[in-house]
């Protein structure tokens, strides 16, 4: 990326940073999350609505789901009642020596690759409209609820990719649990679902290793059935 951070707040900006990059495999080949794939539909939502990104997922998502505090703010304004990214600087002992802003990390306004600011009452919200059928017709909802691609094996279970959504399966074929997480520098966060107990987890943290921990200790004090 050659240009300043600060240039990138369209999502067309984001094409000269992949748009000559030869694919990793063919078409139905493989899977590999990829930030790409996101901003290439978000391209494909502004082709289609002849409204911008930002926009139609304010109309469309944000608001029947009832998300009353998310929104896409700029990291540059000051808005009220939004945390700011920050993470420790060590010193060589690996203890914290001071903190610094994440602002330099990211584009300064989110786009399809990410970017929305939420609570944690919206994430629950959100769950809550996609299940309920709020935001998709029947058909869609519950192939969004449903893994497509295998990811990965690891002992004991599968890691399985689905639209947008990530799964743990485990060997004998029973749905632990889905999930969107994400970290990066400043921040970290997780929309976690438990269907055979109805359960959902909804946690946001300031620091990129923030919720890892309570995050693992939540998910040992759910029996498996």
């Amino acid at each position: 990326m050659s240009e300043a951070n600060y240039s990138v707040t369209e999502t067309a900006d984001h094409l000269p940073h992949f748009v000559t990059k030869p694919p990793n495999f063919a078409a139905g080949q493989g899977c590999r999350y990829c930030n790409v794939g996101y901003v290439l539909l978000g391209l494909m939502i502004e082709r289609a609505t002849g409204s911008s990104y930002r926009d139609y997922v304010r109309a469309s998502v944000f608001e029947p789901a009832g998300m009353q505090r998310a929104g896409f703010f700029r990291m540059d304004v000051v808005e009220p009642d939004v945390a700011e990214g920050v993470e420790a600087m060590l010193d060589p002992h690996g203890r914290v020596a001071g903190w610094r802003r994440n602002i330099y990390s990211y584009p300064p306004i989110g786009t399809p690759d990410g970017g929305a600011y939420v609570t944690v009452r919206d994430l629950s919200a959100f769950h809550r409209a996609l299940v309920g059928g709020k935001l998709l017709g029947a058909e869609l909802t519950a192939a969004a609820l449903l893994p497509h691609a295998l990811h990965s094996r690891r002992s004991g279970f599968t890691h399985m990719m689905g639209f947008g959504l990530e799964f743990k399966v485990s060997d004998g074929g029973r749905m632990r649990f889905y999930q969107k997480d994400g970290d990066n520098v400043g921040t970290s966060a997780l929309l976690r679902h438990y269907p055979d107990h109805d359960l959902t987890l909804a946690m946001l943290g300031v620091g990129e290793q923030a919720i890892w921990e309570p995050v693992a200790v939540f998910d040992d004090a759910i029996p498996s059935i």
